[in-house]
């Protein structure tokens, strides 16, 4: 029921209106030139991709699954109370501004009873939402938890919401009232206050003009809020859906290669419009809940990163595009404008280790690392500048084909030890053992590849190794930037693969497995990729591997992030563990997709930390307090993290827990004392000489 559908009426109707629809337009239009003005890419994939995006949009968007975790449960609650609300009233909201044209089209006049019906559980998504909202401040107010950005932006939004629901109520309530009589007039919550005007006798014309009032006050406050939007961090109201939408469907760890890059005159982003349009959408869609911060290795051990923080600054970038596009008057002190690079800044960009966590937590998935490596990119292919450290991996990298200087071993030192003989792949063996450039050339990762070794051969399995053939896998150099050696490095070994009719790889190294599972499709290099406990896990179940021996220990079990939160392998590890008697798995408190990063990823096995507490050292006394004696791990990087950050947590070595992979665990356990190897250490294992506990050039 609007006030007046006489011209007076109608008149401030369609005026106030059209200048807030204008506003919004023009607000939210300027915002999409830029995304449009930034680098194409297409999201929507095959035709299966596209049904996958349609099938999963409800659940992630109008079932907010990903807000409402358990570990945030009460501002899930809160915010599926306002969203849900908000939905739910949409059709009110509708039915508003039909009646501000003309009765006759409104939802109440063309479905009638049916409108009606519906009036009560509108009614009490009003209160839903109120309380919502009550709880929001209470949040802001007391518990004022430590990732929210508390800033004034949010407390618009929230009034604007509040007073949304008071006009609808009292609006509602005085049209109730002054259609006494009407069998449509049934409702719930307004209806109680319209009694309340009864009560009070409040005569008709009061009524009308009160009504009028709230009326226009709602229809106020509802564009008001529309037209705040784009210019507000809650524009993700409007771009989440698109943004869950044409999110990546593969899996996390998965870097985009730089297309056509002997052509390109510009390698990665130094500008905001290097940007594809989806990471600029990104940063419109970031909430500032902050979920991703406090999960952040870099950002909990005091590092610059934050990655809440990188959205809002790209986004300060974009929005200095927006003011170039409207062409608004300059005042006279405004400063210069920003520089990508030194906006987002060097150490924050250089910060990140690469362990997702920041996209496993975020609710809109945001899609934080691909954008920092599109900067360090440009920083290391177009302006040289990096890290000392990371500087050297890259030379070493050029001149040697693996990233460790000073190695004391080649690629086949650790066959020379082995008692059986270890065949070199020629296409006619069933695996290819890819050993990778630590497992070969780090002392104390040897003890891994030989205990591999050793279980595939006592399990009958046909493999072979590529020696001296090998090459690193080019992760290291894509993580640190360095796209066109990358590139190189992995044309080298699919190329190499394909000579030889590769089909099947098994890899100790989570980071190898990422790279050559999930990119080397990229350039054309399609092989079934198996990690080296997904291997084992079978072998066990298939009764080809016999764990007979006892190790009673209790066991800690740490999930690297490129085998775990990046590729969501997280349970044949745990089956290795489960499947040697006497050992008792021990789960940490961060563990699976909530894991914790040993500190090495994105290339930080080598590049030293710009500041702040060690991560591996934050990761080795959490493991440390769980009670365990062993801690095991999946990754050749975690291992060395562990072994140089459980002693700095643990200055008594009779108390310390002990490091060691999976496959040294199981050998143990399948093979006990044979081979003169010590029952009370798995087998084969020596603590690794102080030079190979260090992590980057930096310390050599």
């Amino acid at each position: 029921m609007a006030p007046s559908t006489s011209f007076p009426g109608n008149a401030a109707f369609y005026l106030i209106l059209i200048a807030f629809a204008s506003i919004f337009i023009f607000t939210a239009g300027v915002r999409v030139v830029v995304m449009f003005r930034a680098k194409r890419e297409n999201r929507l994939g095959s035709f299966s991709d596209i049904i996958e995006r349609i099938v999963t949009l409800p659940m992630l968007v109008l079932g907010t699954s990903r807000i409402n975790r358990r570990r945030y449960w009460y501002a899930g609650l809160l915010h599926s109370m306002i969203y849900w609300g908000f939905l739910t009233l949409q059709i009110r909201t509708l039915n508003f501004l039909l009646d501000g044209f003309h009765e006759a089209i409104s939802f109440q006049s063309i479905f009638g009873i049916g409108y009606t019906l519906y009036r009560p559980v509108m009614d009490m998504f009003n209160v839903i939402v109120i309380v919502g909202v009550s709880l929001a401040v209470i949040q802001r107010v007391f518990i004022k938890p430590a990732r929210l950005t508390l800033n004034w932006d949010a407390w618009v939004i929230l009034f604007l919401t509040f007073f949304l629901m008071v006009t609808d109520v009292l609006t509602n309530s005085f049209a109730i009232f002054l259609e006494r009589g009407d069998k449509d007039a049934f409702t719930f919550w307004a209806f109680g206050m319209a009694n309340l005007w009864d009560a009070v006798g409040m005569s008709r014309s009061v009524a009308e003009a009160l009504h009028t009032t709230w009326w226009y006050l709602h229809l106020f406050d509802f564009l008001m809020f529309l037209a705040y939007l784009p210019i507000s961090k809650h524009s993700h109201i409007i771009t989440a859906p698109f943004n869950v939408f044409f999110r990546r469907l593969t899996p996390t760890g998965v870097l985009q290669p730089i297309p056509n890059l002997e052509e390109r005159e510009v390698f990665g982003v130094g500008k905001v419009e290097d940007f594809s349009w989806k990471q600029i959408m990104d940063t419109y869609t970031c909430t500032e809940c902050g979920r991703c911060e406090i999960n952040c290795p870099a950002f909990i051990s005091g590092k610059d990163l934050s990655p809440k923080k990188i959205m809002h600054d790209i986004r300060k970038v974009a929005e200095q595009q927006v003011h170039a596009l409207t062409n608004l008057p300059k005042s006279n002190g405004e400063m210069e404008p920003l520089k990508l690079i030194d906006a987002v800044g060097f150490d924050a960009i250089w910060d990140c280790v690469n362990c997702g966590a920041c996209q496993e937590q975020c609710p809109v998935f945001i899609e934080h690392v691909p954008a920092l490596t599109d900067m360090r990119r440009f920083l290391v292919m177009d302006e040289a500048k990096m890290p000392e450290t990371a500087a050297a991996v890259l030379q070493q990298l050029e001149q040697r084909g693996h990233p460790w200087p000073g190695a004391a071993f080649t690629r086949t030192s650790w066959i020379e030890e082995m008692e059986f003989e270890i065949p070199k792949f020629d296409g006619s063996q069933e695996y290819l053992y890819w050993v990778g450039c630590t497992g070969a050339l780090v002392e104390r990762n040897i003890k891994v590849t030989q205990a591999v070794a050793r279980l595939l051969h006592e399990a009958g399995v046909s493999f072979g190794c590529m020696g001296e053939e090998e090459t690193c896998s080019g992760d290291p150099a894509r993580r640190l930037g360095n796209e066109y050696l990358y590139q190189v490095q992995a044309k080298q070994t699919v190329d190499i693969w394909k000579d030889k009719h590769v089909q099947k790889v098994i890899t100790t190294c989570p980071h190898c497995f990422n790279v050559m599972q999930n990119e080397y499709p990229q350039m054309d290099g399609n092989f079934d990729v198996y990690h080296h406990t997904q291997v084992l896990a079978d072998l066990l179940k298939d009764g080809r591997l016999k764990a007979e021996h006892e190790l009673s220990e209790k066991v800690a079990y740490h999930d690297s992030c490129f085998l775990g939160r990046h590729n969501g392998i997280y349970e044949p590890p745990r089956d290795v563990i489960k499947a040697i008697p006497s050992a008792e798995l021990v789960e940490l408190p961060r563990c699976k997709e909530n894991g914790f990063c040993c500190g090495a990823g994105g290339a930080h096995m080598w590049v030293e930390e710009s500041k702040g507490d060690r991560i591996n050292h934050l990761r080795s006394d959490e493991a440390q307090k769980s009670g365990c004696n062993v801690l095991a791990a999946n990754c050749p990087f975690c291992l060395q993290m562990f072994d140089d950050g459980i002693p700095s947590v643990e200055p008594d070595e009779s108390k310390r827990m002990r490091a060691y992979d999976i496959a040294e665990l199981l050998e143990r356990a399948v093979f006990g004392e044979r081979n003169g190897k010590q029952a009370e250490e798995p087998a084969g294992v020596k603590r690794p000489r102080k030079r190979q506990r260090k992590r980057s050039p930096h310390h050599e």
